[in-house]
């Protein structure tokens, strides 16, 4: 194996002293191309620039997301009036002044501290749409002084009461002293301190709460017994109501629900098998949009913009754990490149406790749309939480992507990760689909028509409206170990000259800006790295050699100062490629590697190894 890739290496540099581009031949001489044809005339639907998000504890200044969502278990018991909130079981059901502990000290003391803060962050990095989560558990935290017993629990003096409506006058101040906390006159604060949803500063969706299904185990001092349908359902239309009494505009986004098992039957609810057998229910999803919908004609004004679900992957392995960390096992890695499908693949199979019951509901996002057609026509879909795993892995990042390239061909609206303490290549991923020149430039906002064949391939074409000028393809390879030959082809009566590519792969989570590929008779070849998302941006103009943002990125690299390109020393990086960095200044550096020693190593190995024969690719 180590002969073998040392004659690969060996065939990569001479490839590169023979044409001037660092293409990579595939590991076996007979790999016969993957054939990819994109068809930029056949617009197949609209992108929501919304499903390249992030829950509000992301770093943003190593992801540039489109949307930002203010959420999780704690916000659940969150004091707007005061920024207090309760852990719940996350930790020991502490009431503390956590969710606001990186902002400034003058909006930890600010009603509505959080809200005002994240909007700002926002703001600041050009993200255009903000969700904030809505109180409906009953009691928000009252202090800061900790956990809290048993004994104390709500109602206590440790809880503050939530009410939707105030019932008079709604103060610019809210009363800190009266022991209560209103929702509508939180609204009435934030678009007096923010605007309304369409002032291009205001929030532009609230959600209904947190896992609701899981309240009597994470909010257990609170919610004592599991939460029935039928109550979920009141507590919804009473605060949807009021969310579009205070602005209409606003997006309602429930109900939140925290995985599969909330889907099917609401957590088991006591109530579920009885609404079930009355009206012939396929899940939880088919009632709750039903109820709202019959609540949204009665009130005549529609309750549920957004249907919310949370979903974090249950497939496993060889090793027995979900999403686990085995990055040298190749069956877990296989695992988590799978996981993805089962939103949309009714052929995938899984190893994992959903699918030892059955995975009735998996495919999931055609169910999903199968219950909105029949229940209520027009909610759109979102994953306010969701993750793959592999935030530290290449693996992760070839995942994401591909889990955001389903969300665009799915018709899902809004879509934040929620990431690990370790998530730069899932992050990564994301900039592949917004920034992946470090300087803004993102993926299209039309999806269009991509065929291929290759099952370790999938390949995610674009334009912007109408214009067929550019076309900007991401394609990802699964292949774990071997170089995949690509040819790329273009159906379209126009001629496309020029081709800059970005890829991300390796040990290392830059994006890199790699030699412009060459495009006659609108036609391509690349060798895609194994385990890789690769972004070709093909343009009917004629560009340099390199690529304009090729060349910028390597004035960058040159001058460390800028802070804006990195290399990576664990990757021999050679001269014509540079690295993006993807929005920060704080990213490591290092010098690019020069050719010259990589070149006169080859020609060695190359003379040693004549008589050697290349080992033919595995099967996939």
């Amino acid at each position: 194996m180590i002969l073998k890739k040392t004659l690969c290496g060996a065939v990569a540099a001479l490839t590169v002293i023979a044409s001037g581009q660092a293409v990579v031949f595939a590991e076996s001489a007979d790999t016969s191309p993957s054939k990819v044809t994109v068809t930029p005339s056949e617009r197949l639907k609209s992108i929501s620039p919304y499903i390249y998000g992030v829950n509000f504890e992301a770093d943003l200044n190593t992801v540039a997301p489109k949307s930002i969502r203010m959420g999780g278990n704690r916000m659940s018991a969150y004091n707007w009036e005061t920024n207090m909130s309760n852990a719940g079981s996350d930790w020991r059901n502490a009431s503390d002044m956590y969710v606001v502990r990186n902002l400034p000290d003058e909006l930890k003391t600010a009603p509505a501290g959080l809200a005002q803060g994240v909007v700002g962050e926002a703001k600041a990095h050009n993200i255009p749409y903000t969700l904030l989560t809505l109180q409906m558990l009953g009691y928000v935290s009252a202090d800061q002084n900790g956990d809290v017993p048993e004994t104390s629990a709500a109602p206590s003096d440790r809880w503050a009461e939530v009410i939707n409506r105030k019932g008079g006058e709604l103060a610019e101040s809210p009363d800190l002293s009266d022991g209560k906390v209103y929702m509508d006159e939180y609204l009435n604060y934030l678009t007096g301190k923010l605007g309304k949803s369409d002032s291009g500063t205001g929030i532009r969706g609230y959600e209904l709460d947190n896992e609701p299904a899981l309240w009597s185990s994470t909010h257990s001092l609170v919610q004592r017994q599991p939460l029935s349908c039928a109550e979920l359902v009141m507590k919804s239309v009473d605060l949807a109501k009021v969310i579009k009494e205070s602005d209409e505009g606003a997006d309602v986004f429930g109900p939140s629900l925290y995985g599969y098992a909330a889907y099917a039957s609401f957590q088991g609810a006591p109530d579920w098998e009885e609404i079930k057998a009355a009206n012939g229910y396929r899940w939880f999803v088919d009632y709750y949009l039903d109820e709202m919908k019959k609540a949204g004609d009665s009130s005549g004004k529609r309750l549920l913009d957004v249907l919310d679900l949370h979903f974090y992957t249950e497939a496993k392995g060889p090793c027995g754990e979900r999403s686990c960390n085995h990055y040298d096992n190749d069956g877990c890695v296989k695992a988590r490149l799978n996981s993805v499908r089962a939103l949309y693949d009714e052929r995938y199979r899984e190893n994992s406790w959903i699918q030892s019951t059955g995975a009735q509901f998996f495919p999931l996002l055609p169910n999903i749309k199968q219950s909105i057609d029949k229940y209520y026509p027009g909610t759109k879909i979102s994953f306010t939480e969701y993750n793959f795993g592999g935030g530290d892995h290449i693996s992760g990042a070839v995942a994401q992507a591909d889990t955001l390239g389903i969300f665009a061909e799915n018709d899902v609206y809004f879509a934040t990760i929620w990431a690990f303490e370790n998530s730069q290549y899932q992050f990564a991923a994301i900039n592949m689909f917004t920034n992946y020149d470090g300087k803004g430039s993102g993926f299209g906002d039309t999806l269009v028509k991509s065929e291929y064949e290759n099952k370790d391939v999938s390949v995610y074409s674009s334009i912007d409206g109408e214009n067929e000028d550019t076309v900007k393809i991401i394609v990802t390879n699964r292949s774990l170990h071997e170089e995949t030959p690509l040819e790329l082809s273009l159906s379209s009566n126009s001629e496309y000259k020029s081709a800059e590519v970005y890829a991300l792969y390796g040990d290392s989570s830059e994006i890199r800006a790699m030699p412009a590929a060459t495009v006659e008779g609108n036609k391509l070849t690349y060798s895609l790295q194994p385990l890789s998302v690769t972004e070709f941006v093909v343009s009917r103009n004629s560009a340099a050699a390199p690529s304009e943002s090729s060349r910028d990125a390597s004035e960058n690299v040159s001058d460390n100062s800028s802070g804006d390109i990195s290399a990576n020393a664990s990757d021999s990086v050679p001269e014509d490629i540079s690295l993006v960095s993807s929005v920060s200044d704080s990213a490591s550096h290092s010098e690019n590697i020069s050719l010259m020693p990589i070149i006169i190593a080859a020609a060695a190995v190359v003379a040693a190894v004549v008589t050697v024969v290349i080992v033919k690719k595995k099967k996939k």
